[in-house]
């Protein structure tokens, strides 16, 4: 049984001599991490240093909201200094860095900062539960609760401007942000985002959470070195939607299902139907180069982790290995037969498999 690091005052101490591969996000002391911040004061982060007469800000139409944002990134003069409240994690062979950027108003100890949300009962029915899940569950991140900042969205620029109402009244601050698009040579100015460092070969595996709308939150996995996407047949995606239950009231013979993203990075959940207001609860995971780094963020949605699990290459056996001594049959997560060409997550003879 593998034993989980528990991170203390921001450090891990390991509770065995045995290496380590994965950390349950649970065990972070959310209430030092609300506390400790570095100042950040990039060049990305600009203030208007006078207000505006009126809201500048026209959402009337997409034209008329573009230029209003755009005049309010020109007005901008002055530096914006934010808070970064990182949390560090390790594994022998892996780094985690969580970055939350509330926005100005936010004092350090806020609860908002870092928290964690879902069921806090014995249900699971909310949340990535071993109990309910049983042998589905690819690592057992422990129950119900996930790590997420309550506040700040990742963006590559942020301004932040007050304005006057019509009582004379000074309002704000609010701020204008431009968010992450694909191909912009940027990574995330502030906000909410999850950096992994790999320092061996191997497949990365995170216990995620992605809030509801999912045809407009997109989940990007941005390469650092490149500052591009990775590409989506890279990413494979085993979870379910709100409530566990929610597959099997809709057909699926199993609760966890495999999704795969469309062109725009969005969760493609036609295999749920048209209903796509609904959460998102269950596991991304993707192969790592040794000393490469991926970010993980969701642009204008909360995106939150239950914990990450890192299998080096030398501790995978490929399916088709395991398959020259065996005639069991091949399946993927959703209970459906594969044959041993089948890239991703699957099950012989009761026993998971990475298979490349």
């Amino acid at each position: 049984m593998k034993k989980i690091f528990t991170l203390i005052s921001m450090a891990l101490v390991a509770m065995s001599v045995n290496a380590q591969t994965w950390i349950a996000a649970q065990n972070v002391n959310i209430e030092e991490a609300r506390k400790n911040y570095v100042e950040n004061s990039g060049s990305n982060l600009k203030k208007v240093s006078t207000s505006f007469e009126s809201n500048p800000i026209d959402e009337s139409t997409p034209e008329k909201k573009a230029a209003s944002e755009a005049a309010v990134i020109a007005a901008a003069d002055a530096q914006l200094t934010l808070k970064d409240y990182t949390i560090t994690a390790d594994t022998e062979y892996l780094t985690l860095k969580a970055v939350s950027t509330p926005n100005s108003d936010k004092a350090p100890g806020d609860a908002s900062i870092w928290k964690f949300d879902g069921n806090t009962g014995e249900s699971g029915n909310q949340a990535l539960d071993a109990a309910i899940l049983g042998d589905e569950c690819l690592v057992d991140f422990g129950r119900n609760q996930w790590l997420v900042a309550g506040t700040g969205n990742p963006s590559m620029m942020s301004v932040e401007y007050f304005f006057y109402n019509t009582d004379r009244e000074t309002v704000g601050p609010r701020y204008v942000e431009t968010y992450w698009t694909n191909g912009c040579n940027e990574l995330p100015a502030k906000g909410c985002y999850y950096e992994f460092t790999a320092k061996a070969a191997g497949t990365l595996i995170i216990g995620f959470f992605l809030n509801s709308n999912l045809k407009n939150n997109p989940l990007y996995i941005i390469d650092k070195s490149t500052k591009s996407l990775l590409a989506k047949d890279k990413i494979s995606i085993s979870a379910f939607r709100n409530n566990y239950n929610y597959e099997m009231e809709k057909g699926s013979s199993t609760r966890l299902v495999e999704y795969t993203l469309n062109d725009d990075y969005t969760v493609n959940s036609a295999i749920m139907g048209t209903d796509t207001n609904r959460k998102l609860m269950g596991y991304v995971y993707w192969d790592m180069e040794a000393n490469s780094s991926y970010i993980m963020m969701s642009p204008k949605s909360q995106m939150g982790i239950y914990g990450f699990d890192f299998q080096t290459t030398d501790g995978i056996e490929n399916v088709k290995t395991a398959a020259k001594n065996s005639n069991a049959p091949i399946y993927n997560l959703a209970g459906q037969k594969v044959d041993a060409a089948f890239k991703g997550m699957v099950i012989m003879n009761g026993k998971k498999f990475i298979n490349k």
